[in-house]
């Protein structure tokens, strides 16, 4: 198994979850989720790809201000019900 297609599937899987009506491309590598913008419709897509390099690691698992704006602190993938709910009630809201 490929670098980085465990976690690849994860967060694909959690994606799919919260955006009712989107899938995997055939390329297996990129995300489509469909929307519309005035009527419009359009689909926003996401291509997942394995970092090379790891930039929140090297200062005692501190990534450089140089290089990140924002860390992310790592929690449980898993989205319960009420979450996906509320993501789905929050997109529908926003129009998208």
């Amino acid at each position: 198994m490929a670098r980085g297609s465990l976690a690849k599937t994860l967060i694909g899987t959690a994606i799919l979850q919260v955006f009712p009506g989107s899938f995997i491309d055939s390329d297996q590598k990129t995300i489509r989720i469909p929307t519309s913008v005035e009527g419009e419709p359009l689909e926003i897509k996401i291509t997942m790809t394995c970092a090379k390099d790891v930039i929140g690691t090297g200062n005692g698992g501190q990534a450089s201000s140089e290089t990140v704006t924002k860390q992310a602190t790592p929690q449980n993938t898993e989205m319960t019900d009420d979450e996906i709910k509320e993501v789905q009630e929050l997109v529908k809201r926003l129009g998208l």
